[in-house]
């Protein structure tokens, strides 16, 4: 049966500098609340307006924001501006509040249902707590890929998400050109908002490497390769219901825990380039790539079985599910 009475208000801004993940994950979210027949709005600051959609709610002032949080039958938050004072006003406004969170390092505060795809423990202010892999919010086609995975795996992927911060693809690309990676075997995913994407096609088009741009089908990629050089953030969760072993690259400090559990999980490793100098970088990438190099050369078997083991990419099913079943009459 369908929730069509039910308003569903998302907050979950994206640019440049804060990346696309909290947008994309929120739009994974969306569609399943869609799914149930449920009205979606998102509502996105002015200072974040290049990144929004045709339909978002953009706003200027903090009461059209509260004004439309108030008025939710269920409030999400996927947003790190708000510490525990601002998360809690929100919880009063509206005691349907759902918060995304990676790293619980915000301090305790209320909320009726918590969603983190690591295993973290929250006090008992969250009410419901969704943790573990099997509540990653990935889109339907990993979940669709992941029924028909392939045997064909030759590529390594080489990618650093829908913006690149740090502008990382391009040297990665050129050590592993000049290490003598074959270029035949090297899969090169851009993201849409990657600044110097044109620099980098060029490049690769120079050395015969294949390079696809604002690719939307990410999960075919994925499903062909038997590595992968990637940033941290929401495609480890991709890569792992794929079973893709990866070497991810921490590009942004809430990405620490989830790197740090998953490595010791073993099916991937991590290099922390936030608290590496820009003028260390291309020594850094460079060990990287000799690390990979060696790598390639080993049995990924069960790091990919391993991998694929851990989310299974119904996730926003998962969650969509437990909100309804458990939302508050207001």
């Amino acid at each position: 049966m369908g929730h069509s009475r039910l308003n569903v208000v998302i907050r979950a801004d994206a640019s440049v500098h804060i990346g696309m993940g909290h947008r994309v994950r929120s739009e994974v979210l969306a569609e399943s609340f869609t799914e149930q027949g449920a009205e979606v709005c998102f509502v996105v600051h002015a200072s974040c307006a290049d990144f929004s959609n045709e339909g978002d709610f953009v706003f200027e002032s903090e009461s059209e924001w509260y004004e439309l949080a108030h008025q939710a039958d269920i409030l999400v938050l996927d947003h790190y501006g708000y510490d525990v004072s601002a998360i809690n006003k929100l919880f009063k406004l509206n005691p349907n509040l759902l918060v995304l969170d990676d790293n619980n390092n915000r301090g305790d505060f209320n909320c009726r249902w918590l969603l983190n795809p690591l295993s973290l423990r929250y006090s008992e202010t969250v009410q419901f707590p969704l943790t573990g892999g099997q509540f990653a919010l990935l889109r339907p086609q990993f979940s669709r890929q992941q029924a028909h995975q392939v045997q064909d795996r030759q590529k390594l992927l080489l990618t650093f998400g829908g913006t690149d911060p740090l502008k990382l693809t391009f040297p990665f690309i050129k050590s592993l050109f000049e290490i003598g990676f074959p270029t035949e075997f090297l899969l090169v995913m851009v993201g849409s908002g990657v600044q110097n994407a044109k620099e980098v096609e060029a490049y690769c088009r120079q050395h015969t490497i294949e390079c696809q741009i604002g690719v939307s089908q990410v999960s075919e990629l994925m499903a062909h390769s038997r590595f992968a050089i990637s940033a941290a953030g929401g495609t480890l969760f991709e890569l792992a219901c794929m079973g893709v072993p990866t070497h991810f690259i921490q590009v942004a400090g809430n990405q620490k825990d989830a790197l740090d559990e998953h490595a010791a999980l073993g099916w991937c490793s991590a290099t922390d380039f936030i608290n590496c100098k820009p003028s260390e970088r291309l020594k850094l990438v460079d060990q990287v790539v000799e690390s990979v190099m060696h790598t390639w050369q080993t049995d990924l078997t069960a790091r990919s079985q391993l991998a694929s083991q851990l989310v299974d990419g119904r996730g926003a099913e998962c969650v969509v599910q437990t909100v309804l079943s458990s939302c508050l009459r207001k």
